[in-house]
């Protein structure tokens, strides 16, 4: 998507609003949240010019998108969100990172995973997925030099079973000052992420979606109850629909 403002402004965990439909009166109405996945970049120079998405048909919006021919011109509002949390290179920083990914929840961790590496940070990846058919886009942290961990329920690609036990023997292996968890998938699994980094106190944020008018904070329908805990923050938020 071409947009060379937008794309020098995002940081990583940011989202944007697009406009599913060609009219601004048309159905759907709202915008749609959706994660930036990456910044295209010119050959050579490396400058942002653009944003890449992850989009999957599971609604009346995301199938216009989906459907959608190179040239066509989209609404898009943003970058939204607040960011990431990298506090790289200072007392008490960032030393190591578990990124912990459920489907879709992917397309926040990217540019996360490349900042990280530039900060001279270890990322590691914990993807999980009902099958292997739910772990898109996998090779591009490959190509990072990330380690990686993969489970899926139906044992078809990595350890069988949820992401989060893998998570868990590797926080319990590691000496976890520096550590950090950003998390973004379902509900379920950025709680569980979640409840292991308060049971092993390292620091977490998770990538929050939730269905919203407006994203500004006028329609409050990003608004999600969470209770502080000392060793967690919370972000919102990426959408697929």
């Amino acid at each position: 998507m071409n947009s060379p403002e937008q794309a020098r402004l995002v940081q990583p965990g940011q989202f944007v609003m697009l406009k599913c439909a060609a009219g601004i009166n048309d159905n759907p109405l709202l915008r749609r949240p959706f994660s930036v996945f990456d910044v295209d970049r010119t050959p050579g120079a490396g400058r942002p010019r653009g944003l890449v998405l992850l989009v999957k048909e599971v609604g009346a919006g995301s199938r216009m998108l989906a459907a959608l021919k190179p040239g066509q011109e989209v609404d898009v509002l943003g970058p939204q969100g607040r960011p990431f949390d990298l506090v790289p290179g200072t007392q008490g920083g960032v030393s190591a990172a578990c990124l912990v990914a459920g489907g879709v929840g992917i397309a926040a961790l990217y540019l996360l995973a490349q900042r990280l590496v530039q900060h001279g940070v270890t990322p590691v990846l914990f993807y999980g997925g009902r099958t292997a058919a739910d772990l898109v886009l996998r090779e591009y942290f490959e190509r990072l030099g990330l380690e990686t961990h993969y489970t899926t329920e139906d044992a078809s690609l990595g350890e069988a079973g949820l992401v989060t036990c893998p998570l868990d023997r590797f926080l319990k292996s590691r000496i976890r000052t520096g550590v950090r968890v950003y998390a973004c998938g379902p509900w379920a699994m950025m709680k569980a992420a979640h409840d292991l980094s308060v049971k092993h106190r390292v620091p977490c944020e998770v990538s929050l979606e939730a269905r919203m008018g407006c994203s500004l904070g006028a329609c409050m329908g990003c608004v999600v109850r969470h209770l502080a805990w000392r060793w967690t923050s919370a972000r919102s938020g990426f959408g697929t629909r």
